[in-house]
């Protein structure tokens, strides 16, 4: 088989993107950093939480509930509770 310019070049640019690509990935590995960030303000939880009820996408004893977790932060506590209950191997199953 004879190859040409064209094709050694082609090669080469496949073997490069590959290279860098792979190199690339493995900078990119997580080093157990978790960061927090909240954009949504409790006064924007609750007006889509009251139209939520409104559109009776949820009822009445659904609302105080989430309400009331809403204005307590009890899922932002749970949340870091649970983190804190679990053993640092268990870090790596964790999808957010």
């Amino acid at each position: 088989m004879v190859y040409t310019m064209k094709n050694t070049l082609l090669l080469l640019i496949i073997v490069l993107i590959v290279t860098i690509h792979t190199a690339c990935g493995s900078l990119n590995k997580a080093q157990g950093e978790f960061h927090y960030n909240n954009n949504v303000t409790k006064g924007q939880e609750l007006l889509d939480l009251k139209n939520a009820l409104d559109k009776e996408a949820i009822d009445q004893d659904e609302y105080d509930l989430m309400k009331n977790k809403i204005i307590n932060d009890e899922y932002i506590k749970s949340f870091f509770r649970e983190l804190e209950r679990m053993e640092e191997e268990d870090f790596d199953s964790v999808r957010i």
